[in-house]
């Protein structure tokens, strides 16, 4: 009976899961745990990272893309701090992701040691699963553990390490860990299926709201709604789950969302929500009867008042609702939807074929779209880069689309590129950023080109927080503190050592995409975007145009001017 340490079982283990890459910074506290990671690196490839918090984002992407678990590792005290965005940002968009953080020694505990943290206490309300490690003995069966309840539960599993214990030696002949693991779906009640059904049937005004439950059931979703012939909205995370350009489609909702996608909601008799907690119930109907899917119980009624809840796999509810509901050839409902969404594109083209400069953020989207592929991932930060991406990409069902939806971060586009390529790197990833949001993680651009992950990180460069500018108008507030100076985030690409063009006008636009999508190497297009482009609401509601009528005053009143406003024609169309 020969001995193993402790942590080189543990990386044994991890194989048997699965995991084959982790995304972290080597120090102090976790070094015996790189070390059995580094007699394993054929097996399991471990991505250096320039700052903790990327490499927790990018095992959260990672697990959006895939489903699959994202492992990412830390120092004990400021490291596991900077890892807690990522971490939040998987607990928030319900995704697993295990995290492994050092420890001082155990002897040490408590004896306020260098960087001693208390990092259970840290992790207590972001983590589904948070233990210290206790004795070498242990540690596998702990890690067995906090993978499958983070599957289980979809959220985040923590274990902290205190490296003399990793250290441990235990027996080469443990007893076997099982790494198979099957989430095991509530099956669907039959009555809750039925009433659905008889719901349906009567509804004259059905709307299906798809969040991003609905992506693992795309076929099914597509099949039902062209059954009952209903239109079909999206939540942010749920874009892709039907195809931008299906005939159904009538776009986001809410503040980021379409106008027709607004007045479908406050026209409907039935709301049908397929995998989504929708937070803003102000988008929704009012009154109107609702059934709802999802696979967590906890998640039916919790934002609207439900009519019949359906607990269990979106495909599988779908696929019974389909073949069981009576067939719709022709409905007057989602004709008028369509005649609204027609009209919406059309305004939405009258945008995306401005020729200006400096370059309209809706005409750069237009052109991102011209050059991207069957398969592209695009990885969307948060800001106005979110409004433009959501509004203007067309995205396909062969497409993917992630952002940092429910705790909205800025700084995920680029750890979510960088995650895309190394899950799929044969696919076209497309990170699309505001310059506020990339100064956060920039530093990481360095890992791209360090690992040599050709993208396309494209940056709308206006020096300043536009979509919290936005915010402050549409409060009626005057901007401030949102500007700050230039940076040629072309130049740092190339002394990173990628490939970095500057955009500045919208001849130079085509052929700079078209030189970035050739490239073999990490790219950063520098797009210098219009200050004065407005992300405005698809629907101005009378609160915001309220905001935006004091805002103005305000100005005349302090700044002795008038700042520039959307054209009125573009308020007008959104607001009556």
């Amino acid at each position: 009976m020969g001995k193993i340490k402790a942590s080189e079982a543990v990386v044994k283990l991890f194989e048997n899961w699965g995991i084959d890459h982790i995304y972290g910074i080597p120090g102090d506290s976790i070094n015996t745990m790189v070390e059995a990671l580094r007699k394993e690196e054929s097996q399991i490839k471990f991505y250096t990272v320039r700052h903790e918090e990327v490499a927790s984002l990018a095992a959260a992407a990672y697990t959006k893309l895939t489903g699959k678990i994202g492992v990412c590792l830390a120092i004990g005290g400021p490291g596991a701090i900077h890892l807690l965005n990522g971490m939040y940002d998987a607990k928030m968009d319900h995704v697993p992701q295990l995290v492994l953080v050092g420890h001082i020694p155990a002897r040490l505990t408590g004896t306020d040691y260098f960087q001693e943290v208390d990092t259970v206490e840290l992790f207590k309300d972001v983590a589904v699963y948070n233990k210290k490690i206790t004795s070498a003995e242990s540690f596998p069966a702990v890690v067995n553990q906090a993978i499958r309840t983070a599957y289980q539960k979809r959220g985040v599993a923590v274990l902290s390490i205190p490296d003399d214990i990793a250290l441990g030696e235990i027996s080469d002949s443990s007893p076997q860990l099982s790494t198979l693991f099957e989430k095991k779906n509530p099956g669907l009640v039959q009555d809750d299926l039925n009433d659905a059904v008889a719901l349906i049937n009567e509804a004259a005004n059905p709307v299906i709201l798809a969040g991003v439950g609905a992506k693992s059931a795309k076929k099914e979703l597509k099949a039902f709604a062209e059954r009952i012939s209903a239109p079909v909205a999206i939540t942010l995370p749920g874009k892709g789950a039907i195809s931008d350009t299906h005939p159904n489609f009538i776009g986001n909702i809410g503040k980021i969302g379409t106008k027709p996608a607004y007045e479908a909601m406050k026209s409907a008799d039935l709301l049908i929500m397929v995998g989504t907690d929708y937070p803003y119930a102000a988008y929704l109907p009012e009154g109107a009867k609702c059934v709802q899917i999802d696979i967590d119980p906890v998640k039916i009624g919790k934002r609207y008042s439900v009519t019949v809840g359906i607990v269990g796999d979106a495909a599988e509810a779908l696929s019974y609702l389909t073949e069981h509901t009576t067939p719709v050839q022709e409905r007057p409902f989602l004709k008028t939807c369509q005649n609204r969404m027609a009209t919406w594109w059309k305004w939405m083209t009258e945008d995306e074929v401005k020729k200006q400069t400096p370059i309209a953020p809706e005409a750069l989207m237009s052109a991102i779209e011209s050059i991207s592929e069957e398969d592209t991932i695009y990885s969307v930060d948060v800001g106005t880069s979110t409004v433009w991406s959501t509004r203007y990409l067309k995205v396909s069902e062969k497409q993917d689309f992630i952002v940092s939806a429910w705790l909205g971060t800025m700084g995920c586009g680029l750890p979510g590129a960088i995650a895309a390529k190394q899950a799929f790197p044969d696919r076209q990833a497309i990170a699309i950023t505001g310059d506020g949001a990339f100064a956060m993680v920039m530093q990481d651009f360095s890992t791209a080109v360090h690992y040599k992950m050709p993208m396309i990180v494209i940056v709308l460069n206006n020096r300043q927080l536009a979509f919290i500018k936005y915010e402050q108008q549409s409060a009626g507030q005057l901007k401030y503190a949102v500007d700050f100076g230039d940076i040629d985030y072309a130049k740092f690409a190339e002394a990173c050592g990628g490939k970095g063009i500057r955009v500045e006008t919208f001849d130079d636009l085509e052929p700079a995409l078209e030189e970035a999508k050739a490239s073999d190497v990490p790219v950063i297009l520098d797009v210098v975007v219009d200050v004065d482009a407005a992300p405005l609401p698809g629907k101005i509601v009378m609160d915001e145009a309220k905001g935006y009528a004091k805002f103005t005053a305000k100005s005349i009143a302090e700044n002795h001017k008038m700042e520039k406003m959307p054209p009125m024609k573009t308020v007008m169309r959104r607001f009556l």
